[in-house]
């Protein structure tokens, strides 16, 4: 079974707003969302960070792969120019991570890390 970890941060003034986001998210990718925190995000006011996991039945690294870089895209597919991609890693654990940064863009998903 693989964890993937989630990383987003959201430009809003309501806590409320990120959840009803990310509960659309959910659905979207058909992944239970898993250890949900929502906090003000400490460096930038104005903006929440959600921190989560979501399991995978996947077990060929591989299709792990594949799953992140689909819920990436389902996250913020207008931004795929802004997405960028370290790895994958192929270690004990597969290493592999997409970070996107939406500074430029008036859209509320400011960054995302996975």
């Amino acid at each position: 079974m693989g964890r993937i970890r989630f990383a987003v941060n959201f430009e809003v003034k309501l806590k409320r707003k990120l959840e009803e986001f990310l509960g659309r998210y959910q659905a979207e990718i058909g992944f239970r969302i898993l250890e949900l925190k929502i906090e003000k995000y400490w460096k930038l006011e104005g903006q929440f960070q959600a921190k989560f996991f979501i399991e995978t039945d996947s077990v060929e690294k591989e299709q792990q792969v594949y799953e992140v870089l689909i819920m990436a895209k389902k996250l913020w597919s207008p931004g795929y120019m802004n997405w960028t991609f370290n790895g994958p890693y192929d270690d004990e654990n597969l290493d592999f991570e997409c970070y996107l940064n939406n500074e430029n863009d008036d859209q509320p998903l400011k960054w995302a890390h996975l």
